[in-house]
């Protein structure tokens, strides 16, 4: 059903388009631009927005917001540098495939791209966003706002997820005009071909050695019970990426580990007569980076299922490339391949001393500050990461127990994510406990969203592993007393003397109802072997 040539404000279709789509939240800072859209917000109810502190701020929370939910995040800021604020985060969007839509003010539209020195002007700002957005355009007709937004969700439920913006002048945004509103619309994932599906049944029946590399698209599609009974059927290990993590509970005879760890993944893979890879991109920082150098062997076979075909053979060349979506995939082969026992001949004993296995630098230390954060919280806790020490041995051996739950930058590596991904992991996720855990460095990068945290009452626990350094580069830094910091802002605070008080501080931390910073002085290596 469609309504439309009602007469609104350019900021009131934008706002009733987010309402068509169901966008509960959403994330920003109001300008003097971008009036018209918060004017529309004030008269309504449906829609809840959460101020940041900073653009960037701001980004980040709706990635968290994205990526701990399933749902897209959208972000609100005005025009110039209001905007290009955001671009760090929708980079980091671009990388892990995160819905995020950014709607963003422009100066008045007979003044785009001539370069007039208009105020907050970025000239044809728009294009600053192309190289990290699925789709980036700047709206010219006051009438197409809420097609245009519309049309965004369209793209976040029908292919590869990621970053959308949208650029909207401020003299559209604040006159009046007609619009459509199309309510319900029909959307669905592009299934897989049938022939393709045929093909890959019968090279996995063949295996001997069947292996299963599952990445974040299995997530987005939701397709974790589909993806078990898959390998369950084949008696193939699963490997997962980083943003694959959770698919099927890292407790689970089957999971084998995270791809770039070398120890549990290499000799497994290398073992494996055929792979199938699905709703991942071996992105090169996993597999040809710092420690695994991923390769496949002629006689190997490599089946790669993804709904983004642009990302089949762009590392390594499949045998059979399939293009659908990863959910309707997984369902199909398990249906083919029917009931029946595994015939795999896998070294089961020899699997499980890979997964185990660890360098000298996983200390005892590491160890049991892993162990002791796992056995606090409850298996649904949503743990957000930043950059620092821990956070890369959290990548390969923090107990993974649910979709959506372990929160990484890994596509950009980006410092300063994991205090405002955490607030958006929090909104989208307010029963659930959200624990974030930073470096001294990175808390400090993004500490002023504190203030939003404490603003919306969120029960997170900040955990702040101290080193007083910015670990990875080893130059020294004068920090701030961390605790003390928090209750200037309004939160709580306080200092873990050791990795063995850290149980207890967590839990009085998480019985909270507002944000509670824990400083925990300690120092880690990361696992790099260089």
């Amino acid at each position: 059903m469609s309504t439309g040539n009602a007469s609104r404000t350019g900021g009131e279709w934008v706002v009733e388009a987010l309402r068509a789509e169901g966008v509960r939240h959403v994330f920003g800072i109001p300008g003097v631009h971008n009036l018209a859209i918060y004017d529309a917000l004030l008269r309504q109810s449906a829609i809840g927005h959460i101020l940041a502190r900073h653009e960037q701020g701001a980004g980040f929370m709706a990635d968290g917001y994205a990526r701990s939910s399933g749902e897209p995040g959208v972000v609100i800021v005005t025009t110039g540098p209001g905007a290009t604020n955001t671009l760090t985060p929708l980079a980091e969007s671009y990388a892990g495939s995160i819905p995020v839509l950014v709607v963003m003010s422009d100066i008045p539209a007979a003044l785009v791209g001539r370069d007039l020195g208009a105020l907050h002007e970025v000239v044809n700002q728009i294009d600053c966003f192309r190289p990290v957005c699925r789709w980036a355009e700047e709206i010219l007709d006051g009438g197409a706002i809420a097609g245009d937004i519309q049309g965004a969700f369209d793209l976040f439920a029908s292919g590869r997820p990621g970053p959308i913006a949208l650029s909207i002048p401020v003299d559209l945004l604040s006159a009046r005009g007609g619009g459509r509103i199309v309510e319900g619309r029909g959307r669905g994932r592009p299934p897989c071909h049938v022939e393709e599906i045929d093909a890959a049944a019968r090279l996995l029946a063949s295996a001997r050695r069947p292996l299963i590399i599952s990445g974040g698209g299995a997530v987005a599609a939701d397709a974790g019970g589909e993806l078990r009974r898959l390998a369950y059927r084949l008696g193939a290990p699963v490997i997962t990426t980083v943003m694959g993590r959770g698919i099927i509970p890292e407790t689970d005879a089957l999971w084998q580990g995270v791809l770039p760890n070398k120890r549990a993944t290499e000799e497994a893979i290398r073992a494996a007569d055929v792979i199938l890879a699905v709703g991942c991109r071996f992105a090169h920082r996993s597999t040809q980076g710092l420690l695994l150098n991923l390769s496949f062997s002629p006689d190997q076979t490599l089946i790669h299922l993804d709904i983004d075909p642009s990302v089949i053979g762009k590392i390594f060349k499949p045998r059979l490339g399939i293009v659908g979506d990863a959910r309707d995939g997984l369902a199909r082969l398990a249906d083919l391949l029917g009931p029946g026992r595994s015939r795999a001949e896998w070294d089961v004993e020899r699997l499980r001393v890979l997964k185990t296995s660890a360098n000298e630098r996983y200390t005892p230390e590491v160890a049991d500050f892993i162990r002791v954060l796992r056995g606090a919280l409850a298996d649904d806790a949503i743990v957000v990461n930043d950059q620092t020490g821990v956070n890369y041995w959290m990548e390969w051996f923090f107990p993974v127990l649910a979709p959506r739950t372990f929160l990484y930058p890994v596509g950009s590596a980006t410092l300063g994510y994991g205090v405002p991904a955490a607030i958006g992991a929090k909104v989208a996720n307010p029963r659930r406990q959200v624990v974030a855990v930073v470096g001294d460095g990175g808390f400090l990068y993004s500490v002023n969203e504190l203030a939003t945290a404490v603003k919306y009452g969120l029960g997170i626990v900040f955990l702040v592993l101290n080193d007083a350094r910015y670990g990875a580069i080893t130059y020294l830094q004068v920090n701030p007393d961390f605790p003390a910091l928090a209750r200037a802002f309004g939160a709580a605070g306080a200092r873990v003397d050791s990795p063995a008080a850290l149980g207890s501080a967590l839990a009085r931390a998480l019985a909270e109802p507002g944000p509670t910073v824990l400083e925990l002085p300690v120092a880690v290596e990361p696992p790099w072997e260089l």
